[in-house]
Order: C-alpha cells, then sequence, then structure tokens
C-alpha cells in the first residue's frame, strides 16, 4: 500500500513540472515562454525581408509583414476580445496570440511597405469605420502547421455580415504610435478601439460584441507562431478608401431612381467608400424621414460608410432616430429637447427644453418635469444653455422636435 502511494506522489512530483503554466484570467503582464524561437522562426520566409527588430521584418515584394509571437492559450468556446496584441499588453488572456514587438513597431513596418496612415474610427463624431488599406492575418503555429492558415481557421465570427467577411476582405491599416504601454495596446481589437494599430471596416462596441467571436479549439499557450499580415491590395494600383460627395436636393427625392442607381454602384465598388452626404437647404424634413433609412440600411449591409458630416452639415443619421428614445422614462439619461414648429407665414418659433429629474418621490425611477424657453433664435440659444446648464455649458446631446414641414 505504502508503495504504491509513494509511486503516485513520486509521478505527480515528475509530472508537475511538464504542466503548462496557468492561464491569467485576469489583466496581468504576459510572460514570453519561447525566446529560443527568435533564432529559427524565420525559415522559409521571403529572401528580400527588410529586418525591423530581429522578430517583426517585411517583404515588399510580397506586400506582407511577419511577426513573431506566441499563442496565448485560449479554451475552446471562450470569446476573444482581441485578436492580435503588443508586447506590453496586460490582456493576453483575451486575445490570441501576442507579438513580441510593440504596436508602433510592426506600425513601421508596414509603413516600409508603402502604406499611408489611415484614420481611426471616431463614433462620436459620427465615423463609424477605420479608413484605410486593408490586410488579412494568417498564423502559423511554428512546429504544429505546414502553411499559414486564415484566422477563420481558429476564430468563428458571429459579427460580421457575408458582405463584410471580416476575416477575409481585411482589417483596415490605421497606423498610431502613442499606445505601445497603454492598455489595452491592441494590434487588432475585435470591437472598435482607438487604441489599435488597425480597425474594423464597421461600428462595434463593445458591449453589443462581447462574445460573437470565439475560440474554435483549445490553443496551447507560449506557443510559437509566425504571424503573415497580407496586404489585400486592390487592382491597377488603387487605393482602398474612396470618398464620394453626394448632394442631396429636392429634385433628387422627387425623382430617386438616378439616386438608387448610384447606391447600387457605390455598394458594388471594391473600394471601401465613404458617403459624404449633403443635404440641401430647402429639403423638408418629413422627406429626409423617409430617406434616411435606405442609406443606413444599405451601410448596415457593408455597402457604404456614411462619412464625417462637412462643417455646417447635418448628418443623416439624425433622421432616423431610435424609436425607443421618445419615451422620456426609458431613455439612461434625459437630454435637452429643442421644439421647431412653423407658423402660416413660415416664421420658425423654437423652444428650449430641460427635462428636470425629481429622485424624491417614492420608487426606483425619477418623476420627470419639463422646464422651457420659448422664444430662442439661433443666436440666443446656446447663451440660454449656458445660463442654464449644470455641466458648465456643455451640451453633449440634444433631441430636435420638429414638424414636418420643417427645412433643414
Amino acid at each position: 500500500m505504502f508503495k504504491h502511494l509513494l509511486s503516485a506522489l513520486l509521478l505527480t512530483t515528475l509530472a508537475a513540472p511538464l504542466c503548462a503554466a496557468e492561464q491569467p484570467t485576469a489583466p496581468a503582464a504576459y510572460e514570453f515562454q519561447t525566446p529560443e524561437a527568435k533564432t529559427t522562426w524565420r525559415a522559409g520566409l521571403p529572401e528580400d525581408c527588410v529586418e525591423i527588430t530581429p522578430t517583426c521584418v517585411y517583404s515588399k515584394a510580397k506586400g506582407e509583414v511577419y511577426l513573431l509571437a506566441e499563442m496565448t492559450g485560449l479554451g475552446k468556446g471562450y470569446e476573444v476580445e482581441f485578436f492580435a496584441l503588443g508586447r506590453l499588453s496586460d490582456r493576453a488572456y483575451e486575445g490570441l496570440f501576442i507579438t513580441w514587438d510593440h504596436p508602433s513597431t510592426i506600425n513601421k513596418a508596414i509603413e516600409g511597405l508603402g502604406v499611408a496612415k489611415g484614420v481611426a474610427a471616431n463614433a462620436q463624431r459620427g465615423l463609424s469605420m477605420a479608413q484605410g488599406e486593408r490586410f488579412t492575418v494568417h498564423v502559423k503555429r511554428i512546429g504544429q502547421d505546414e502553411t499559414a492558415r486564415p484566422l477563420s481557421d481558429f476564430i468563428s465570427d458571429e459579427c460580421s455580415t457575408p458582405a463584410q467577411d471580416l476575416f477575409g476582405r481585411g482589417f483596415p491599416s490605421v497606423g498610431g504610435t502613442g499606445f505601445d504601454d497603454d492598455m489595452p495596446a491592441a494590434l487588432i481589437a475585435a470591437y472598435t478601439e482607438s487604441k489599435s494599430t488597425f480597425g474594423l471596416p464597421y461600428y462595434a462596441p463593445k458591449g453589443a460584441v462581447y462574445g460573437l467571436f470565439r475560440s474554435k479549439e483549445a490553443q496551447e499557450g507560449g506557443k510559437p507562431a509566425a504571424i503573415t499580415l497580407r496586404w489585400e491590395r486592390l487592382p491597377n494600383g488603387q487605393a482602398r478608401v474612396y470618398h464620394k460627395t453626394l448632394d442631396l436636393t429636392a429634385a433628387t427625392l422627387a425623382n430617386p431612381e438616378p439616386l438608387l442607381t448610384e447606391l447600387k454602384a457605390l455598394s458594388d465598388d471594391p473600394r471601401d467608400v465613404f458617403l459624404d452626404v449633403r443635404l440641401a437647404p430647402e429639403l423638408k424634413l418629413a422627406d429626409l424621414k423617409r430617406f434616411a433609412p435606405l442609406f443606413l440600411a444599405v451601410e448596415a449591409q457593408g455597402g457604404f460608410t456614411l462619412d464625417t458630416p462637412a462643417k455646417g452639415q447635418i448628418p443623416i443619421r439624425a433622421f432616423a432616430p431610435n424609436e425607443q428614445w421618445r419615451d422620456r422614462k426609458d431613455r439612461v439619461f434625459q437630454p435637452w429637447e429643442i421644439e421647431v414648429t412653423k407658423d402660416e407665414k413660415g416664421a420658425l418659433s423654437v423652444t428650449l427644453c430641460q427635462i428636470l429629474e425629481d429622485w424624491t418621490v417614492e420608487g426606483l425611477d425619477p418623476a420627470l418635469t419639463r422646464k422651457c424657453y420659448p422664444g430662442q433664435t439661433a443666436q440666443t440659444i446656446l447663451e440660454a444653455l449656458r445660463k442654464v446648464d449644470v455641466n458648465g455649458g456643455k451640451v453633449y446631446v440634444a433631441f430636435f422636435y420638429c414638424t414636418g414641414d420643417v427645412t433643414v
């Protein structure tokens, strides 16, 4: 009995050092486990490779960047919040792999290919998608895979549409050098993240897309991997990003067939089309309300992206608001309300309203009352806001309630 117990203890003791280190489940610095891979990982790479660091090179002839990384050890079915991370990131427990290099270093290699710096998404200013040349990601686990495999072999995508085809069409290259040690220090995030070398080709709020990307199989933690970032260049040297201005007038909406034909052509364009919609002053809001959902529906299917509105322009998104916002009691917070009507002579009447919350009432929800300031004009309304606002004059959101005959 004692002999069997001693044998079991001996086997357990000998086996312990051979077990993989437990993977972290919270933010923590990553410790690389296979530094010896630095000497051999470049086997089979093109001869024209230019070295940025011993673990980051690029081939101008192939239009590819090559990186040495380690698989972080994600389990099968785990949520993926980062497809690729920079070396100082503390989020390895949420990523597929982590590179030996900083995001800024990898960006130098991308620039070495001749790729211009892109533009990060800025949802607050109306730009939902990153602008830049597209790159796909391919992973070759050293000693395990014969060739580099596409990201779709490792991660399931329940987020992008078939037209968007995230893993097949690639990620827009944004660039950036200021977040090597600023968490999450991402190379590619699975949500819209400003601190990331690559962006997404659509708007993906973190809370809305969580869990839509998952690991297809369990990965060995610390497994060295050679990563290929492949520039998906368009034929004939076309730039990936195409800016198009579209003027909407009363005549356009009265005869919409040419407009629909143009929108279809833009949707079929292989480039990433960023549409700057300009609204003519004489357009009635009732007409815009009918057409605005069309633009948002085509954008949602990956046809084009609505660009940041030009100076003095109203974003067309404003004319297709979330209908649930009309119910004040269901709002997360209470923005300003501005009522605009037109009389028989065409004169505008503008009333500014502040929604006040009374939390002294019984129950979990406040009582809502409106305090209104009528007789406003374009010249007086900002001053009225400054006088009564409790946020030092900072106005973040305002809802306009307008009759349909009011024009832009």
